[in-house]
């Protein structure tokens, strides 16, 4: 037995010293793309860009693109825009790797987590409510051993595949009465075993996204929503954020403030943002990169008229 942890414990230090040194030389000769700064924007509808009149020109990232084509100078910038309507944080993770492996972003912009009470497709959701004491043990040995690059290289060396590859589509559920009914709303004081197991869910999700964006020296951003999602998820996402010390683009004061000065930024579902809506969100995203240092130029200002 001691043989066998020694030898396991070493193998572990040598894939983790080797990750250091193919991640070092990786990033150097690669994802810098020649003089191009790649942005991947990952999250769901609100990325796609659903509610515009042409989610191709007018979506947030679209929009991104048109304001740092405008405003940097010193090199190109490329968006690509990987929104997927109705996806959940977990759906999102679960390929969140790969695609960061296979587009090697500069940075990655994610707004996610709005769909996950009621889309429990792939959702970790279920098995933090009413876990047991055993449940929970074996949820940490089974997060230990995901975490360990020893066993990652063995199953891609047996299993000669990526389960979560950036290639599956997500399935995603539709947003009715079912999927509401067995969801999971945020509420507290009325139902906080629920409550709690929305909020585990999210905060793991969000957790393993910022370690594997810093495992592949990746740039993160995360974005509030702008506006409050069915069972209220935006204030466990917010708050996961605060805790973590994230950096965040804040979308929700620019459409409280056009809200306050009558200002239509929604589209006709009266959720979604229309053209000008996504306008704000790129803006506040572009504003951010620049207060990050992320982007050279400086920062813009979206006129805000009746």
């Amino acid at each position: 037995m001691l043989g066998l942890c020694v030898a396991v414990l070493s193998g572990e230090a040598f894939f983790r010293v080797g990750n250091l040194i193919v991640n070092k030389t990786h990033i150097n000769a690669s994802c810098t793309h020649g003089d191009k700064y790649r942005i991947l924007c990952m999250g769901d509808s609100s990325t796609y860009g659903l509610g515009a009149s042409d989610a191709g020109k007018f979506s947030y990232p679209a929009q991104l693109q048109t304001i740092l084509d405008r405003n940097i100078s010193s090199r190109k910038c490329e968006v690509l825009n990987l929104g997927v309507p109705g996806i959940n944080s977990s759906q999102l993770l679960n390929r969140f790797r790969s695609n960061i492996l296979k587009y090697k972003p500069d940075l990655v912009i994610v707004m996610v987590g709005i769909n996950d009470p009621w889309n429990l497709e792939e959702s970790g959701i279920l098995k933090f409510y009413n876990a047991g004491a055993f449940r929970k043990l074996m949820m940490n040995m089974e997060f230990g051993l995901n975490r360990s690059r020893l066993f990652r290289f063995f199953r891609l060396v047996l299993l000669s595949k990526e389960v979560n590859s950036a290639d599956a589509e997500p399935n995603i559920a539709d947003f009715n009465d079912r999927t509401r009914s067995s969801g999971f709303r945020y509420s507290p004081a009325s139902d906080p075993v629920r409550s709690g197991a929305l909020y585990s869910s999210i905060n793991e999700n969000i957790t393993e996204m910022l370690r594997i964006a810093r495992d592949e020296d990746t740039d993160i951003l995360f974005m509030k929503y702008h506006n409050s999602g069915w069972g209220n998820p935006e204030k466990i996402i917010h708050e996961v954020y605060k805790k973590l010390e994230l950096p965040v683009a804040d979308c929700e004061t620019p459409f409280r403030e056009a809200a306050r000065r009558g200002i239509n930024v929604r589209s006709a579902d009266g959720w979604h943002p229309n053209d000008l809506g996504y306008l704000f969100i790129a803006a506040t995203a572009y504003n951010r990169m620049v207060s990050l240092k992320l982007a050279d130029g400086e920062p813009v200002r979206v006129k805000l008229s009746p």
